[in-house]
């Protein structure tokens, strides 16, 4: 397993890794859980995500194409 994102947004973590799921990838979400515990102390990058080590350069892509706004949703 190989960590290929680290962050503390809850809600962005959760996206990348329905999206990398949803391109077959086995998706590992970790600190989650963390999230409710945490109050107002201000921890940053408590989320992890990893995947299988053949799987690297995909999720990379997928966080890529995320960051450089290719899912963004069009408003109509």
């Amino acid at each position: 397993m190989i960590e290929v994102y680290r962050g503390s947004d809850y809600f962005e973590a959760q996206l990348l890794k329905g999206l990398m799921e949803q391109d077959g990838l086995q998706v590992f979400l970790h600190g989650a859980a963390l999230q409710g515990g945490l109050g107002e102390v201000p921890v940053m990058g408590h989320l992890s995500i990893t995947v299988n080590d053949a799987d690297e350069a995909i999720a990379r892509n997928i966080i890529q194409a995320f960051e450089q706004g290719d899912y963004a949703l069009e408003d109509d």
